[in-house]
């Protein structure tokens, strides 16, 4: 029972809203917590007496609860992506409302006549909601998504030993099921894959690898394939011993996955998910139980990689360009607009201009200050050239010369 179940009466329903917004941007600052993860709102709600007292308070704190997820979320959201997406986004909140709540406290409740009235201060997980929101392509991503590796090992419940595609001796085998589920809902969100079979064996050949590896041969095989997030881990189905006669067999699959940053090292995303399926075969069954867990460990994945890839991206030093000449100023306009053009740069700024010099800030995902001036290089312009005469640390020195 909810707020938008209730029949109020229309000053009321003018009346609650408002204080709670009110109540929003008078916060004193110390109220929202510094740290990245938390964010705290203070709301009223109400709700109509009808049978007792405790299920209109329950009422009115819940809607108090939604009410502070769908400010926050709301403020996370650009309002045309918000309007153009909004019964997706709707939806979502209805359904993980609790997921994304660390915790709440009343610290007001009002009892009149008819009516049971609360104020209640609720703490949001801005990370998990960030992570929901994007997983399910709700918020718009403004970096490029990183190059995925699966080094995934899988063990259906009728193999002897596990599957693994980086084995120095190629064997056949089945197409593996939690991988392939995996593959395709990562695929689906706009993650460029690595197709390992495409990978020469001579690549990896002389690492020695066996179907558990460690982080540093993992992240050693990523590099020499230029991934930049390799997903580690390994799915394992097996036959419980729940069963239906001889007909009817129980299986069940886990998959554990870790992200790990080839740049970094770091550990950037972990998940298990269990999955269990019922089935007469022990192929059939093991490969659903298997591609089930798969499903929901990528969906996982994918919005923590999300969430901290962005922050990777954002905390990245910028590239600043210095450039010089004669009467540079009718130049710079095409040199902007060109620079704004090439693959990597999200974001740039102008930050000093003189006739005969001028600072640009650029924010490059796409590779290291020496890519950028690369990319510079293969540019053409009509009515001048560039001169990249240094490269050093996060600086470009670029001479625009007349023709």
């Amino acid at each position: 029972m909810t707020l938008h179940n209730q029949k109020f009466h229309d000053a009321l329903k003018f009346f609650f809203p408002l204080c709670a917004l009110c109540l929003l941007m008078m916060q004193p600052e110390n109220v929202f917590s510094s740290e990245a993860d938390r964010n705290v709102v203070l709301t009223m709600g109400e709700s109509q007496i009808n049978k007792d007292i405790p299920t209109a308070r329950s009422a009115a704190v819940e809607e108090c609860l939604a009410f502070a997820v769908q400010n926050t979320a709301v403020g996370m959201i650009p309002v045309a992506f918000l309007t153009e997406k909004f019964d997706r986004i709707a939806d979502l909140l209805s359904r993980q409302n609790d997921e994304f709540i660390t915790d709440y406290k009343v610290l007001k409740e009002i009892t009149t006549d008819k009516h049971y009235r609360v104020l209640v201060q609720v703490t949001i997980s801005t990370v998990k909601l960030k992570e929901a929101l994007t997983s399910a392509g709700l918020v718009p991503g403004t970096a490029k998504l990183p190059k995925i590796l699966f080094l995934i090992a899988e063990q259906p419940a009728d193999a002897i030993s596990p599957h693994y595609w980086w084995r120095a001796e190629k064997l056949f085998f089945q197409t593996e099921a939690a991988v392939s589920a995996m593959e395709t809902i990562l695929a689906e969100k706009g993650f460029p894959l690595i197709d390992e079979a495409m990978i020469p064996p001579g690549i990896y050949k002389d690492l020695g690898l066996n179907a558990k590896l460690t982080d540093d041969q993992a992240l050693d095989l990523g590099r020499r394939v230029q991934a930049e997030v390799i997903i580690l881990g390994d799915a394992v189905a097996r036959e419980t011993s729940n069963r239906m006669g001889e007909s009817a067999r129980t299986f069940e699959a886990t998959v554990t996955a870790r992200g790990i940053s080839v740049e970094t090292g770091e550990e950037i995303a972990r998940t298990m998910n269990t999955e269990t399926s019922v089935s007469q075969d022990a192929a059939a069954g093991s490969r659903q139980s298997l591609s089930g867990a798969g499903g929901q460990a990528a969906t996982a994945l994918a919005g923590q990689i999300l969430s901290k890839w962005q922050q990777q991206v954002e905390n990245k030093e910028q590239i600043t360009i210095r450039i010089q000449g004669a009467d540079i100023l009718p130049y710079l306009v095409l040199f902007r607009n060109t620079l704004g053009k090439i693959d990597g740069v999200t974001r740039l700024q102008t930050l000093e201009m003189t006739p005969n010099a001028a600072v640009v800030q650029v924010q490059f995902d796409g590779g290291t200050p020496q890519d950028l001036a690369d990319a510079l290089l293969l540019k053409t312009f009509d009515t001048f050239g560039i001169n990249i005469y240094e490269v050093s640390g996060t600086t470009l020195s670029i001479e625009l010369v007349a023709k």
